[in-house]
């Protein structure tokens, strides 16, 4: 026979595959990785998958609205600290799911070309330049978030101590905090992710959750 079948063609061969990377993913990436099996094959899903992102982008431009507010007294600042706090401590900005539903929309270590399936497996798979780089602005966004997360607590006990109807000084003089250039650093990495989008998924996406 001169054209012999892919054996990598075969469905059961291929499911097995995945359970077998998926196991060894879970152990190297501690389950950050999105399953194999759950590869988007239509623009509709990838824009359902990219929903999840687009509320993260929201939430995290609502956050800078509130640090960047109006603000001047220990009361203000505490309020704001709470509705940021409220925002951040969703379970979306965990490490792990965070991780999980960015590589959910931008993975592409499962090779659709049943040619290229193998690669993945003997430690060949080469993420696309594009991909590497979402990565890159992926982990700037988590690391500006988590540090956020650290210093709500942290801003939370300084402005707490001050007096009832004190002015709060951030900054020379005051409570050092990086805040706002943290909440702007995540904000300016996840432009450049979105950048990163297919305008027409990003168009379908929107315009979905806006109804």
């Amino acid at each position: 026979q001169l054209f012999k079948p892919n054996p990598l063609t075969n469905g059961l061969l291929e499911k097995i595959r995945i359970l077998e990377q998926d196991e060894k993913d879970n152990i190297q990436y501690g389950g950050e990785l999105e399953s194999g099996d759950a590869k988007p094959s239509t623009v509709e899903q990838y824009v359902a998958l990219l929903e999840p992102v687009l509320e993260i982008e929201g939430d995290l431009m609502r956050i800078e609205v509130l640090v960047r507010g109006d603000l001047s007294t220990k009361e203000d600042y505490l309020r704001m600290l709470d509705s940021v706090d409220e925002i951040i401590s969703k379970s979306i900005f965990d490490k792990i799911a965070f991780k999980k539903t960015f590589n959910a929309y931008s993975d592409n270590i499962y090779y659709s070309d049943p040619d290229r399936a193998n690669l993945y497996l003997g430690g060949g798979a080469t993420p696309r330049p594009t991909q590497s780089l979402a990565y890159l602005m992926r982990n700037d966004i988590l690391g500006n978030v988590e540090d956020v997360r650290a210093e709500v607590p942290y801003l939370k006990k300084e402005i707490g101590s001050l007096n009832a109807g004190e002015k709060v000084i951030l900054g020379d003089g005051g409570i050092e905090t990086d805040m706002v250039s943290l909440v702007g650093g995540a904000n300016e990495a996840m432009v450049k992710y979105i950048k990163l989008v297919p305008p027409d998924e990003l168009k379908a996406a929107r315009k979905q959750m806006a109804e």
